[in-house]
């Protein structure tokens, strides 16, 4: 038995156009199977239900974000910033050692 199905109508960019009519036309099939089995792929690689916030790679961003902005609105000194950084990887220079206050 078909599953019913709607018509729709959307632009493509001419040169996605002729990239799916030559795949299509190289796997014998239509322009609406091609695309049809495209987004169902799409769909079922999608992580389901999943904002980018929910990635805790992009929360952690956020929240790293979020912190320098406090700082910023705090009055925030970003030489100090820098030489804090600097500090904690190489070390107190001397000249950290004569500017520091």
């Amino acid at each position: 038995m078909k599953t019913p199905s709607k018509k729709i109508m959307f632009s493509l960019p001419d040169s996605l156009l002729e990239q799916i009519d030559t795949v299509a036309a190289e796997e014998n099939r239509s322009r609406s199977e091609l695309i049809r089995e495209a987004t169902r792929r799409y769909i079922a690689g999608r992580p389901c239900g999943r904002r980018p916030i929910d990635d805790p790679e992009i929360r952690a961003a956020v929240e790293s974000m979020d912190r320098v902005a406090k700082k910023f609105s705090e009055g925030f000194d970003s030489t100090g910033m820098i030489r804090e950084m600097r500090d904690k990887r190489y070390g107190p220079s001397e000249n950290t050692k004569i500017t520091k206050k």
